[in-house]
């Protein structure tokens, strides 16, 4: 099994895809923080915009996704530079919730947007794969070679959004759990990221410590036997991992242990021992320690605070499930007493 699908897998990703926007004319979007452990994401369909984030300001264009890693508050707002200001009045704005997501619609004249919002849910918070980047990361998917699937599967989505079918709720969840991936693959075929999982993992001598590592997670892993690996010097491999990583080979060792133990544990299908034995810790005592120290939390309470959060989702769900219906059956009423 290659990182990219381990590390993904860690993450226990569950995407959706909650806002078709058409905007035109002058407008601008507030977008306050997400929660922990939820990423918001935007994929320019057709037009131009611009986002603000922090300090940075970043122009898009049809085929750029936008993602979130941190869950940033940010701005969106229409081109020309000088149509989204602070001063600048946005339109009202019409909602409709088309059986699948909500349409939102800015009526105007000038530089239509077409565009798709969504967030993916973490099953891990605060996972290595997303430490220390950037708050916000760029993937411009227009005339890349390597990312003709992603825009075939962003088309795929839009179609889906744009004609609801039976099942299309699942397709979208689907279909929005393999945009991450191939939007994680993506950053890594493009490089400049820095100090981080992904920079490594696009150094092909050094990824090759990623996967000795995912592969025997008990083995008692040092720089040299890591840097024999890779086959380099142990000088080199411990700056190089450093430099690109930000942290050093046996952090990273005792990281990935820690975020496979936590997988396995929301899992419910071993002990904690069993687990600390496969993540490379002879006695359960040694692993209560090792993980309490890196989550703040002991394996039991971890283990609870996962299925509680599980019961939690589930009950969201229904009862978005059932808002859901009711809106429709809203709509329907509303539609009958028009005729």
């Amino acid at each position: 099994m290659d990182s990219l699908t381990e590390l993904v897998r860690m993450l226990s990703p569950a995407g959706t895809v909650d806002l078709h926007c058409r905007f035109a004319g002058n407008w601008r979007v507030d977008n306050a923080a997400a929660p922990a452990g939820h990423l918001p994401y935007h994929i320019i369909l057709k037009g131009q915009a611009r986002a603000l984030v922090e300090q940075e300001a970043i122009s898009l264009r049809a085929g750029d996704v936008l993602l979130f890693p941190h869950g940033s508050a940010h701005t969106l707002r229409s081109l020309p530079d000088d149509a989204g200001g602070a001063d600048a009045r946005t339109p009202a704005q019409a909602t409709r919730f088309n059986g699948l997501l909500t349409e939102v619609t800015i009526p105007g004249d000038t530089h239509p947007l077409d565009m798709l919002c969504g967030t993916f849910v973490l099953g891990l918070p605060g996972t290595m794969l997303l430490r220390n980047l950037p708050p916000v990361l760029r993937v411009a998917t227009a005339q890349r070679a390597d990312c003709a699937w992603l825009e075939a599967l962003i088309g795929m989505m839009r179609n889906e959004a744009q004609a609801p079918e039976p099942g299309g709720t699942a397709v979208i969840g689907q279909l929005s759990t393999a945009l991450l991936t191939l939007l994680l693959r993506a950053l890594i075929a493009q490089g400049g990221v820095t100090h981080s999982v992904l920079a490594l993992m696009a150094d092909a001598r050094l990824a090759k410590s990623i996967d000795a590592v995912l592969r025997a997670p008990a083995e008692p892993w040092s720089v040299a036997s890591l840097a024999a690996v890779c086959n380099v010097s142990r000088a080199t491999f411990a700056r190089r991992f450093s430099q690109l990583s930000g942290e050093t080979p046996l952090q990273f060792v005792t990281t990935l242990r820690m975020e496979m133990a936590a997988r396995l544990l929301t899992q419910d299908r071993e002990s904690a021992a069993s687990i600390g034995e496969h993540c490379g810790y002879a006695s359960e005592a040694a692993f209560g320690r090792a993980f309490k120290a890196y989550f703040g939390v002991g394996p039991g309470s971890f283990r609870r605070a996962a299925r509680e959060r599980r019961s939690a989702a589930a009950a969201a769900m229904a009862t978005g499930a059932v808002k859901d219906q009711e809106e429709e059956e809203e709509e329907d009423d509303q539609d009958e007493t028009a005729g």
